[in-house]
């Protein structure tokens, strides 16, 4: 963990609205939160144009980053990458909203860019159900590690 940032993939107010079984989710997302702020390391809270605030349901703090994007993909952004580039990490972990769309297009962001990518498997969803699971197999064939919050957590 001291060389990853933690990548908070649009945790709205208006993309968690949809989402069945939020409750859970945020859970799986607050651990691993919890874990990078236990580590005092770095995490960025990216969000979609559009979409609102990042929701108060997830233990964001003063310290942690919010960069904005208009695009699936959070390394298309100009201010995410000035973000990113000041932390000199080699690696990223990855939660947040929509495993379909921004989650897997940052995952294939950040792998283009020679960052080692860890996808949390149960801590990212869609207002379809069945795609989380699709995008965990397709990123996984990618290079992307995928644990459970369970599995990273016990890890680290």
């Amino acid at each position: 963990m001291n060389d990853s940032i933690l990548l908070a993939i649009d945790i709205q107010t208006a993309t968690l609205a949809p989402i069945i079984g939020r409750r859970t989710l945020i859970n799986s997302m607050n651990l691993v939160i919890e874990r990078f702020h236990e580590k005092n390391a770095p995490i960025i809270f990216v969000q979609q144009t559009g979409y609102g605030a990042v929701s108060s349901k997830v233990n964001k703090c003063e310290n942690d980053f919010v960069t904005r994007k208009s695009r699936p993909n959070a390394f298309s952004s100009s201010e995410f990458n000035k973000v990113i580039k000041t932390m000199d990490r080699k690696s990223v972990v990855v939660i947040g909203l929509m495993s379909n769309a921004c989650v897997q297009h940052t995952c294939r962001g950040a792998l283009a860019r020679g960052y080692s990518v860890t996808l949390i498997s149960d801590a990212h969803d869609s207002v379809i159900k069945p795609l989380r699971e699709v995008y965990n197999k397709r990123l996984s064939k990618k290079g992307v590690v995928t644990l459970t919050t369970k599995e990273y957590l016990l890890s680290k």
